[in-house]
């Protein structure tokens, strides 16, 4: 396959990724070519931006979270689109206690993709020879193609940078000016996502004019087109859908009607695994617990994912009439899965920064609540407890956590998984009776293409759960 591409690499944390791809996505655009966007790593935020940028939904390549199934995801989504893809932390920061598992250099290498790496000088001066010598000659297959010098002071200085990299024959393809540095609105979690107004009117724009005017765009299309063709590995498989799937998998003639729950409130899902649900004859009906006055009808399952429940407390309190219909569907055995912000609201009640604490869903027998300390971050992996909805006793999953809540409940409890970090045992983690599986844990679907077509086929009656 064609697929012109380029990964946009950091030195380290901090130094303007997000900024700068959405950028030049959104400049790129603008020249015609059909952008779509990536984002290394379980980020659901970044994401937003880079949709507002290209229009079009953008996806995470996360090794831990999709496995083998990475490349293939990639295939499906860049087939006729040029790749802009956002890296994580600095270049070569992967999983810990693995030598770069994950990282942005790992994924580049696994696509054979171009390599731009944004560099902060504001600080700097010829040493910045070396620093990008030593990121461009530390892993050889590594394809370092050019860097972009964010946050120069001053065109004296500007010179010194050039002057130096030329030594070292590093191509300069953009040089931005510190005072035209723009920081994106921040929170707990994070970027603020776009949906909840984290970005300015006209912010996109004016963006894409800075990245114009600064960076040299037709050397980053020279580039992108220069990547070789993509020889998606015959032993990493494809995601397939239907009878095509193998034995076991969904029937081409059985349709399941999915909700999501999509609003300010929830709004943390993988666009690859919920295309992946559609390849499997699922149907996505969204729906918003801050807005609507009941679930929509006739649906198989439901789907409440994460998001910021916590700044959204009192319209989800005083929606009763859509916690009815939820207790109601939740009373009639059909299944409901959540993930860390919808398995906060499907408790009895959450508690906000300041305290204030008002009541949820109250179908799980615990309480939430916010705290300054950061909880739970990283990978982690989850073993089934107990035959569930979707996957039985013993099925092993790999998921992400990042929650600044913690959650106490009133009575003994079947937890959804024992949770570990590497091969240490964490803890009990979630909740699963009856038709209800929920906990902290973030799954990728995509990568574990088995769990939706065991949801889907246990509620067929195909299989018992």
């Amino acid at each position: 396959m064609k697929i012109p591409r380029i990964v946009l690499a950091g030195t380290h944390s901090g130094v303007g990724k997000t900024t700068l791809a959405t950028g030049l996505m959104a400049a790129l655009k603008k020249r015609g070519c059909p952008i779509q966007g990536y984002k290394v790593g379980p980020d659901y935020i970044d994401p937003s931006y880079h949709a507002a940028a290209t229009g079009r939904a953008s996806r995470n390549l996360d090794r831990w979270l999709l496995g083998e199934h990475l490349p293939s995801v990639f295939a499906q989504s860049s087939e006729e689109n040029w790749a802009v893809i956002e890296g994580v932390m600095g270049m070569y920061d992967g999983m810990s206690g693995t030598p770069g598992f994950g990282s942005t250099a790992d994924v580049a290498k696994l696509l054979d993709a171009p390599i731009l790496l944004i560099v902060d000088v504001s600080s700097m001066s010829r040493s910045v020879a070396a620093l990008v010598h030593g990121f461009s000659t530390y892993d050889p297959q590594v394809k370092l193609q050019g860097v972009i010098l964010n946050r120069v002071k001053s065109a004296a200085q500007e010179k010194i940078l050039r002057e130096a990299l030329s030594e070292i024959q590093i191509p300069v393809l953009g040089v931005l000016p510190i005072e035209l540095s723009l920081k994106l609105p921040e929170r707990h979690l994070g970027l603020v996502p776009v949906g909840e107004g984290g970005l300015l009117e006209g912010f996109i724009e004016t963006l894409s004019d800075l990245i114009t005017k600064h960076i040299d765009l037709d050397q980053v299309e020279s580039i992108m087109l220069g990547a070789p063709d993509f020889n998606e590995d015959s032993d990493f498989g494809s995601l397939k859908s239907g009878s095509d799937a193998g034995p076991g998998t969904q029937d081409n003639n059985i349709s399941f009607r999915l909700g999501l729950a999509q609003d300010e409130a929830f709004l943390f899902y993988y666009q690859d695994a919920l295309d992946l649900a559609e390849r499997l004859n699922a149907t996505i009906v969204p729906f918003s617990p801050l807005h609507d006055s009941a679930l929509p009808e006739d649906l198989d399952g439901i789907f409440i994912g994460g998001g910021f429940p916590e700044l959204h407390l009192k319209p989800l309190s005083e929606n009763t009439l859509f916690l009815d219909s939820l207790r109601a569907y939740a009373a009639s055995g059909k299944p409901i899965y959540a993930e860390c912000g919808g398995y906060m609201y499907l408790g009895k009640s959450i508690k906000d920064f300041e305290g204030n604490e008002l009541p949820m869903a109250g179908l799980i027998p615990m309480k939430a609540e916010m705290t300054k300390r950061l909880q739970g971050i990283g990978y982690r992996k989850g073993v089934f407890r107990e035959d569930n909805f979707l996957g039985p006793r013993g099925t092993t999953v790999q998921g992400h956590e990042f929650h600044y809540s913690r959650v106490v409940y009133d009575k003994e409890y079947p937890p959804a998984y024992e949770l570990f970090r590497g091969n240490e045992a964490l803890r009990l983690e979630g909740y699963a009776r009856d038709n209800i599986v929920a906990s902290y844990l973030h799954l990728h679907f995509a990568g574990h293409q088995d769990l939706l077509e065991h949801w889907f086929a246990s509620q067929s009656g195909r299989i018992g759960v």
